[in-house]
């Protein structure tokens, strides 16, 4: 009969063995499923400047990180590459620049819109667009915001945030 220590060795080194159980005196198929460790990713990007370029459908590069866990959201051009299948959750709150500009915002994937926000009241004053999106997303697959148009207002409060974080692992 096999120590508890000779168990777990047995156990770590086969698998799909058997087992004793000293319980039941007797000796039972085992299957330990290997854990490893979980794949941590998430990242929070700002804007501290303002950002308004009179043209249609332009990324929005975030020029402050504030957390990048796995190192996968590029801030030259303002893009998440995923680094494995699962599902991921996005989120983005922008502040309008003060001028008679409607603001719309895409959450993007590669090309494709995801989700899309608006901000306008017809004054030339501050407005937040918002939103998030769950998506299930492929290693490869980029994640990024784009101005579709108007104009973003940046602060050193960082009003303008784009986050993201990887909910599970396909």
């Amino acid at each position: 009969i096999p120590s508890v220590v000779q168990m777990a060795v047995l156990l770590c080194i086969h698998p799909f063995s058997t087992a004793f159980d000293p319980f039941a005196g007797l000796w039972i198929p085992a299957r330990l499923w290997m854990w490893s460790t979980p794949l941590k990713v998430a990242f929070t990007a700002s804007r501290t400047v303002n950002f308004a370029p009179g043209n249609l459908d332009q990324p929005i590069v975030f020029d402050q990180l504030h957390s990048n866990l796995g190192e996968m959201f590029d801030t030259h051009i303002g893009r998440f590459t995923c680094p494995v299948n699962g599902m991921y959750v996005f989120m983005f709150h922008i502040l309008k620049l003060a001028i008679n500009v409607p603001l719309y915002i895409n959450l993007m994937c590669n090309e494709e819109v995801m989700v899309s926000a608006y901000a306008n009241d017809g004054a030339p004053d501050h407005e937040t667009a918002s939103n998030h999106a769950i998506l299930p997303l492929f290693q490869g697959d980029q994640v990024w915001l784009r101005l579709h148009r108007g104009a973003i207002y940046g602060s050193t409060w960082k009003y303008s945030t784009f986050s993201g974080f990887l909910l599970y692992q396909d």
